[in-house]
């Protein structure tokens, strides 16, 4: 693809004020702990990549032309009824078989859309899509409902799927569920013998489930007649107990499909495929070449997935404290193989360093799949998502309600040209951290959620987990915290929405809230994230943003702020462009924007407009190495700015 960048001419003024614009080489005092890459001039020619986009107003974006399904959502024939394979709305009886059954018809025959009626249809179990191209429609969001309804035995312990006398291989999925609440241990057991153990960690949330397949087992017993046993231990030291006679056999073959209790409906691709291939040379930001170390057996039309590990030398570079997690990684379709070399469809938007053993590795991901004009309602509080798109591509969500799910409304994981539109997130059962109550995108690139309303969820809108180059526009979040959450996040966009931060929910109270490399749950965001033309109100600081930042661009944005800054960053968060915005400060101790630590070096803060506070425009450790054009006013409810053109995602994509 052309470089936007070099397809357009910018007006003079806007040249010649990037021009004049004081750099940092100029500067003396702290450096940042790495050469700056994305603080780019449009008059810098040779530093502009196929990675970056000149903007109207002189300011180098990240290029997202690229963004959401390719080609747009299609409107996909039905090719099937729930009907015709045995599910009836409005007679109360499970229809998940019935559901699971025509999508595998469907998706046999090559794919199509799988209608649901008017009316009411349960769920008591979750459903799996594993084929490409299929697609789950009901007559509207308000005809057609989705009771989601598993749940737990009096008991409260169960090895669901397992009757007494199940034959055993090695294939054979072992799913023990416990009730969550202060539960600390899970453990499978098979005549006395322990064969898996599942213990809390920081990150466990509302977990009930665990598993283990056969190969744990066979192997360890005899074939023939055992007891496999599961135990709940909980914090308050209560213990819940399940027993169940099975058949050992070792040359068994189950055919079931292993189920996945991790969504109501979840699209879930293969993943992986085939070994790691390192890099032989490293992987630049803004290249479409990448040099590997042998032959990976790729071909045009394969899907890749690139990352660079979280290695003992990159960890101390950037203080990142967490000790796992996903932070350097993208998804890319091979268009050209030439020997070692593969070319990709898109450019780098970070480095990929061979010291860090950065390496390739073909993926398999689900295509073409959507939910589409129906509501979904879970009745139990268990951790179980409404809908998820696993390594899946080119998938979406459209027309969807969903009122109290279990984890996340509808989620994207390892998700790449994904889109969530015209949907409505309604409250869920479980807020208390791990990871639950989020809308937005995980350890996706280059999706979209445009035109989303979510009420009472914990943190929303959300990036988290090497989430790169996705977009979120044009929502409404009541009641929760916007958040790069976790993972060194990198060129995600919000613009146009409304974020109505609040703490009942689980959020912290801040606007927008990045995750600082001491975290140990999370870890610090990457460069270039973008917050576009957005109308925030928050009972504290607007934007927190906790360090490791680069060349942020918080541009023609409102803040409402009851106590606190505008903006706060720290621990060398820097290069950050904050132009055009309207601060309005309730608290009068409030700077607009303050700068915690000495490193936080190179920002440029240009036209905005501070509206109460203290009346001071930028303080703390360190200085702005520009500070122009900025205004202080009484206190007052400022209007939303208009900037050159009201979306700069639209703008892109219409050149």
């Amino acid at each position: 693809m052309k470089s936007l960048h070099a397809a357009f001419v910018f007006p003079a003024a806007v040249l010649c004020l990037a021009a004049s614009l004081p750099c940092r080489a100029a500067e003396s005092g702290p450096a940042p702990p790495w050469k700056g890459q994305y603080k780019i001039k449009p008059t810098e020619t040779g530093r502009l990549t196929e990675a970056d986009v000149v903007g109207p107003d002189g300011v180098v974006y990240p290029n997202w032309t690229k963004t959401g399904v390719q080609g747009g959502i299609p409107r996909v024939a039905v090719a099937a009824t729930i009907e015709h394979s045995g599910g009836r709305a409005d007679d109360g009886n499970d229809d998940s078989a019935a559901l699971e059954r025509a999508c595998r018809a469907v998706g046999e025959k090559g794919g199509g859309a799988v209608l649901l009626g008017e009316g009411v249809y349960h769920l008591d179990r979750p459903v799996a899509v594993r084929h490409d191209r299929v697609v789950i429609r009901g007559r509207g969001a308000a005809k057609t409902r989705l009771v989601f309804r598993y749940a737990l035995p009096e008991s409260g312990i169960a090895f669901p799927g397992l009757e007494p006398g199940s034959r055993i291989g090695r294939n054979s999925q072992i799913d023990l569920h416990c009730r969550p609440a202060r539960l600390a241990t899970m453990t499978i057991e098979v005549d006395g013998q322990m064969v898996h153990q599942w213990t809390r960690g920081e990150h466990s949330g509302n977990t009930f489930a665990t598993s283990v397949t056969g190969r744990a087992i066979v192997g360890r017993v005899r074939d023939g007649r055992h007891t496999l046993c599961g135990t709940a231990r909980y914090q308050d030291g209560t213990t819940l107990r399940t027993e169940i006679p099975v058949r050992v056999d070792s040359t068994y073959s189950d055919p079931r499909p292993a189920a996945d209790f991790r969504a109501a409906i979840v699209f879930a691709g293969q993943g992986y495929s085939g070994p790691p291939v390192q890099l032989a040379r490293d992987g630049r930001r803004g290249e479409r070449t990448l040099t590997l170390e042998g032959g990976a057996g790729l071909a045009p039309g394969d899907r890749i997935h690139i990352e660079a590990p979280a290695t003992k030398r990159w960890n101390a570079l950037v203080q990142n404290a967490c000790k796992w997690g996903r932070y350097r990684q993208y998804q890319l379709q091979v268009e050209k193989v030439e020997g070692n070399k593969v070319t990709v469809s898109q450019p780098l938007r970070i480095d990929f360093p061979t010291i860090d053993g950065s390496f390739v590795r073909k993926i398999v991901p689900i295509q073409g799949c959507g939910v589409e004009d129906l509501s979904i309602e879970q009745t139990e509080n268990l951790w179980i998502t409404s809908v998820l798109f696993s390594n899946a591509w080119n998938c979406w969500a459209r027309g969807v309600t969903v009122k109290k799910c279990g984890r996340f409304p509808v989620y994207g994981s390892n998700a790449k040209w994904c889109e969530i539109r015209d949907c409505v997130f309604d409250d869920a059962w479980f807020k208390g951290g791990g990871g639950t109550a989020y809308a937005g995108w995980d350890g996706c690139c280059d999706c979209l959620m445009e035109n989303v309303e979510t009420f009472k969820l914990r943190h929303a809108p959300l990036f988290q987990w090497a989430a790169s180059g996705n977009v979120i526009r044009k929502s409404v979040f009541h009641e929760s915290d916007a958040q790069w959450h976790a993972g060194w996040t990198h060129e995600n966009l919000i613009e146009q929405c409304v974020v109505e931060s609040a703490v009942g929910h689980g959020g912290y109270g801040f606007g927008m809230w990045a995750s600082p490399p001491e975290d140990t749950a999370h870890g610090p965001n990457g460069p270039r994230n973008v917050v576009y033309h957005c109308d925030i109100r928050s009972p504290k600081t607007g934007l927190w943003m906790g360090g490791m930042n680069e060349n942020w661009l918080i541009l023609y944005n409102r803040f409402r702020v009851e106590k606190g800054s505008g903006v706060s960053a720290k621990t060398a968060s820097f290069d950050h462009i904050l132009r055009g915005n309207v601060f309005v400060l309730a608290d009068p101790k409030a700077s607009m924007v303050h700068l915690a630590t000495a490193d936080c070096i190179g920002l440029e803060i240009l036209d905005n407009a501070l509206y109460g506070g203290n009346g001071q425009f930028a303080t703390g450790k360190a200085r702005p190495a520009v500070l122009a054009g900025n205004r202080a006013l009484p206190l007052a409810d400022a209007p939303w700015p208009t900037p050159a053109v009201p979306s700069i995602y639209e703008w892109q994509r219409s050149r």
